[in-house]
């Protein structure tokens, strides 16, 4: 009998290029959405994010995006906000081009079970952060939220353990709270953050109203629903590619 993998938790990041700004769903994408997703990661490496540095990657396949497993034992909470906020930081910068295409990402971050073998990291941690990444209610935020360049996804295990509990620049009362159905047909809870670039407006939707603010939406259909708080933030210029870095 095959032995095992021996199962470690770790926290795991899922991102792609959203396919509206690359191409459309079922089309394979051209070499230029590969090395706009490559530019981003790239960026954050540089930025210091150590955990990155000790990231694991998994082989990308066809139209799936990128997948990191990062090495256990981290500060999960001190690396959600400084990636959050670098991410939305660097999509801003590469956004500021002129004359290439604007650049918006989709991202979800689960922490879990993996189990490493010949192909890579697997298990049922990494499963989820793909599909929570390319779940309809992801992709739907941007659709929605023209002004957005980034929708992240968090699972309920990983912000019930760390982003409930408020950091710098990452606030819990900021994520909207949403049943999303997984590509393989389970229902999942998980907290949806949909931002635009650096320093945003914070816009108040009610729940039988839209937000005051440019770029609000309607507020979720549920009767009796808290307000919440959406970051809303103007877009100027364009993404342009860049190479990647060996990984």
């Amino acid at each position: 009998m095959r032995e095992r993998p021996p199962g470690i938790r770790r926290m795991c990041i899922a991102m792609e290029v959203d396919e509206n700004t690359a191409a459309a769903s079922g089309v394979p994408r051209s070499p230029r959405w590969r090395r706009n997703l490559e530019s981003v990661i790239d960026e954050l490496r540089e930025r210091g994010l150590g955990e990155l540095e000790g990231a694991h990657w998994n082989p990308p396949a066809g139209n799936g995006g990128e997948i990191a497993v990062l090495p256990p034992g981290i500060d999960e909470g001190g690396f959600v906000a400084a990636f959050v906020g670098a991410t939305r930081s660097v999509l801003a910068r590469l956004n500021m081009v002129a004359g290439a295409e604007r650049l918006r990402v989709r991202v979800a971050l689960h922490q879990g079970i993996t189990q490493l073998d010949e192909s890579g990291f697997g298990g049922r941690a990494v499963r989820k952060v793909a599909a929570l990444r390319d779940c309809s209610a992801l992709r739907a935020e941007l659709r929605g939220y023209p002004a957005a360049d980034l929708a992240l996804a968090v699972s309920a295990e990983l912000f019930d353990d760390v982003v409930e509990h408020d950091y710098p620049d990452l606030r819990g009362r900021d994520f909207r709270r949403a049943r999303v159905r997984l590509p393989a047909g389970e229902r999942v809870d998980a907290w949806l953050l949909t931002v635009g670039a650096p320093v945003p407006v914070l816009v108040s939707v009610g729940a039988g109203g839209r937000g005051s603010g440019p770029g609000a939406r309607p507020a979720a259909a549920s009767a009796g629903q808290a307000p919440r708080l959406s970051l809303v933030a103007a877009r100027s210029g364009q993404a342009a590619p860049a190479s990647r870095h060996a990984r």
